[in-house]
């Protein structure tokens, strides 16, 4: 197969009733022999479709499909495909549009109706194919829709207002994501005549009515329809339907059967509707309108619907009340005063059983608190009051006085006070002995006074109390004095050496102890050294005194040192600070006194050595034994009391001696 191309004759764009042909024309080569068979296959947007029977042609490779008369329904996108020995080629997609939509025709089988009667409509397109929307409009109001695909609709409609209806009809078809839309048909009028069934209401008596008289409202209408059994009549008052018998309402009226009374009446679909007002302040008969009647006549309250009051308006638990019921007006020409007789109840329960002159006294608890009306009666009319919810107030319990974080001297704290039971609002009072520091009033339930305050001994803490009240003729409950742990802040820390800064030698053990002069533990220690090298050591100790030990102290030991002491809410309190010097240890100062000693040994003999020398050449005489022997004895003393000078300076100021004597040995260093 080397090309299947489809083209489209007269064009690919018509207008509605043209002829159009389609052509699949395949150019195939084959190797002779027997003819292969060619399957020829037509897509209408994209789904396989058989759109007439093919036309016979002289060549194989080419087939004709008709479609005659052509509708907007055969717009779309075309293709054709070949198949040859199991080889299928596609031809190219080819758009047709017909344009136009036939204009719809509108029939009705009356011209005339009176109102709820129905007229037969139809809508026809019988050139048209597929699936058709119709559209019915009474004027601009769509009346019905329709979807069929028989070119045509037929439907029963009412029409119930009196009027002269212009009846038209359109439809639509849809075409993949685009909707045709018909022009629309002729118009038809269609007469409808009013359906005479406005109600007419009437009432009697018409004035002068009292509570406790008999009213009757009747309900009728043009007696052409007034017996028709499909006539539906119904009076109304508000959402409530009134049960009428033989079209009139009787009722004993009340006040509260004030208002605007409705009387519908409803045939075959059609609802009109007149109307009465019954008020308390009087009038005459008026007619409102052609459609709705509505009369005004006086109407007297036999009695004023009762009201319910409670004083005093404040009451306490314990405390007595009086509830009265009382109707304040009433119709002096009819009845007596004492002819109203009262209830009173409490959640629906009579609590004046026997008693009627609306008077009800009892003591204020809980078992008196609820919802209290009354109701007044004269014969058989009964007249209820408005609820009055009465709730005995309680008197305020003894407040308790708390604190929700610790206390500490000389810092703000914040301090609540809450009693348990006790009628809003609550007065509150921060009191230290007897002196007054603070209110607040709390009109919340389950709400804490809270109070800030400041104290400098712990004497001060337990000297808070709180009063609490809600009566002003009894006196502030008051709770007990504050129960609180008190933080004294760490004060005055002061360091010791031990040993003393002047024994401290090298090789021994410093102990730094840093004491709190006041301030409740745990305290946290920290000590430190005055220089680069910043903390040493922290502890946590539950006591008033803690310490840290340099361990085989050395020169560079040797400084400054200080410690610093918190507490719970405390600042930093510094301590003193103690600087001491790291001395040589006694055997290495005995080592340089004896080598000093040894020293001065040699040179006292290198000096007697020369000394002797020297007075050998100036005489050049042997001495005698025995001057010998007093110069060695005297050098020898002279030695041996330089050395046992020397030597008892050893027991406490052999140091202090040889530093002067030989400063040049006990010059420190790291060895």
């Amino acid at each position: 197969i080397r090309s299947v191309t489809l083209s489209v004759d007269p064009a690919a764009d018509v207008e509605r009733g043209t002829n159009l042909t389609l052509t699949c024309a395949v150019d195939a080569a084959h190797s002779g022999g027997v003819m292969p068979a060619y399957q020829y296959s037509f897509f209408k947007d994209y789904k396989k479709r058989e759109l007439a029977r093919p036309q016979p042609t002289d060549n194989v490779g080419r087939v004709v499909y008709s479609i005659p008369s052509a509708r907007a329904i055969h717009s779309g996108k075309y293709q054709c495909k070949v198949g040859i020995d199991g080889q299928n080629w596609a031809s190219n997609f080819r758009d047709i549009v017909v344009r136009g939509l036939q204009a719809p025709v509108l029939t009705v089988d009356k011209t005339a109706v009176r109102e709820g009667e129905t007229v037969s409509i139809t809508c026809r397109a019988d050139g048209e194919m597929g699936k058709l929307t119709f559209s019915i409009k009474d004027g601009s109001d769509e009346v019905h829709r329709k979807e069929t695909d028989s070119g045509h609709m037929q439907e029963i409609i009412p029409l119930r207002s009196a009027r002269t209806a212009s009846l038209t009809c359109s439809y639509f078809l849809v075409m993949g994501p685009k909707t045709l839309q018909s022009n629309v048909s002729n118009v038809l009028s269609v007469a409808v005549h009013e359906l005479d069934i406005t109600p007419s209401v009437t009432v009697h008596p018409q004035t002068g009515v009292i509570e406790g008289d008999t009213v009757n409202i009747t309900c009728s209408v043009n007696p052409q329809y007034q017996d028709l059994s499909s006539l539906s009549l119904n009076l109304m008052k508000g959402p409530k339907i009134l049960d009428m018998k033989n079209a009139t309402y009787s009722k004993c009226v009340l006040a509260s059967d004030s208002g605007e009374y409705e009387c519908s009446a409803e045939l075959d679909g059609v609802r009109k509707s007149g109307s009465v007002n019954l008020t308390v302040r009087g009038g005459r008969v008026s007619n409102v309108s052609k459609m709705s009647l509505a009369f005004s006549f006086t109407y007297l309250e036999l009695f004023s619907q009762p009201t319910v009051t409670v004083t005093p308006t404040d009451v306490f638990e314990g405390q007595d009340f009086t509830v009265h019921c009382r109707s304040l007006d009433f119709a002096s020409e009819r009845i007596r005063r004492d002819d109203v007789k009262y209830s009173i109840l409490r959640n629906e329960d009579n609590v004046t059983l026997g008693r009627f002159d609306g008077t009800y006294r009892a003591m204020a608890g809980t078992k008196t608190n609820g919802n209290y009306t009354c109701s007044a009666q004269v014969r058989t009319i009964v007249k209820r009051s408005t609820s009055v919810s009465f709730e005995a107030k309680v008197l305020v319990s003894r407040p308790v006085i708390t604190v929700d974080e610790r206390v500490v001297l000389g810092r703000p704290f914040n301090i609540y006070c809450y009693s348990e039971n006790g009628s809003l609002p609550i007065n509150y009072t921060l009191i230290w002995k007897r002196t007054v520091l603070n209110h607040s009033i709390l009109t919340h339930t389950r709400q804490q006074a809270q109070f800030t305050a400041t104290v400098h001994s712990e004497a001060d803490v337990h000297s808070l109390a709180c009063g609490a009240q809600n009566y002003d003729r009894k006196q502030p409950l008051m709770s007990s004095t504050l129960k609180a742990s008190v933080t004294v802040p760490a004060q005055k820390a002061f360091l010791t050496v031990v040993p003393t800064p002047e024994d401290i030698v090298e090789g021994h053990d410093i102990y730094l102890i840093c004491s709190i002069m006041r301030g409740t533990p745990p305290f946290t220690i920290k000590w430190y050294r005055q220089d680069d090298r910043g903390l040493l050591y922290t502890n946590t100790v539950s006591t008033n005194s803690s310490s840290h030990t340099l361990v085989g102290v050395h020169n560079e030991n040797s400084g400054t040192y200080y410690c610093d002491v918190q507490n719970y809410g405390s600042d930093r309190a510094l301590s003193n600070k103690v600087s001491f010097t790291v001395n040589m240890a006694r055997w290495k100062k005995a080592l340089i006194i004896g080598a000093c000693l040894l020293a001065l040994a040699v040179v006292v003999v290198v000096v007697l050595i020369r000394y002797r020398a020297k007075r050998g050449r100036e005489t050049y005489s042997l001495p005698s034994k025995r001057e010998t022997a007093v110069k060695l004895s005297v050098m020898s003393s002279t030695l041996g009391f330089v050395l046992l000078g020397l030597g008892s300076l050893v027991a406490g100021e052999v140091v202090e001696s040889f530093e002067k004597l030989c400063p040049e040995f006990f010059m420190r260093s790291p060895q």
